[in-house]
């Protein structure tokens, strides 16, 4: 999948690995995560099989940059994935919910004390993408009118999380108050 993420991006403009993290950091890593280490490990897998192209941008006093442009092969590769159409539903991975399922053992405080924390995480999670929402919704129209359809489907992508997130705070609420009543 970070193979997809990172031609996407480049198809905005040419970056660096750096300027990759940065981007990927403030947007999908809300729904998919990527180490610096994947991140240049498939830059370089990209390169080689021609799916991108890089160049070493000198500077003085500071380390080389290497900066990534897609090329029409990976601008191909991306369409073909894209408009694959997807047959399958994603696997969840949410390690709370195997920590909770192996809990009955554990001291029922204990439970109760992470779960208000989980609510806690989950909430400030929340306001994060409320924040977000705000600056989509208004100053990067403003600052990007070029981007008006893509900001669309950031937007689609950033309402998931708000209903995911508000789901799992009522979830972890009701799940609360049954432990508290048994």
């Amino acid at each position: 999948m970070i193979k997809y993420i990172l031609l996407g991006y480049l198809k905005y403009q040419p970056m660096t690995g750096y300027d990759l993290k940065q981007s990927l950091d403030h947007s999908v890593s809300h729904f998919w995560h990527a180490h610096h280490s994947q991140i240049y490990t498939t830059l370089r897998k990209l390169d080689n099989d021609g799916l991108v192209s890089s160049e070493i941008i000198p500077q003085q006093g500071s380390p080389d940059r290497r900066l990534y442009t897609i090329t029409a092969a990976g601008q191909q590769e991306m369409e073909s994935w894209i408009n694959q159409p997807m047959t399958h539903i994603s696997l969840l991975k949410e390690e709370y919910l195997v920590r909770l399922f192996f809990s009955a053992e554990r001291n029922p405080q204990e439970v109760i004390a992470e779960l208000i924390l989980q609510i806690k995480l989950h909430e400030e999670k929340l306001q994060v993408f409320y924040q977000l929402q705000h600056h989509l919704e208004n100053n990067a129209r403003k600052e990007h009118p070029e981007f008006e359809r893509d900001i669309h489907f950031w937007l689609f992508t950033l309402k998931m999380g708000l209903s995911f997130e508000e789901m799992y705070i009522q979830w972890l609420n009701n799940t609360l108050h049954e432990i508290q009543n048994m």
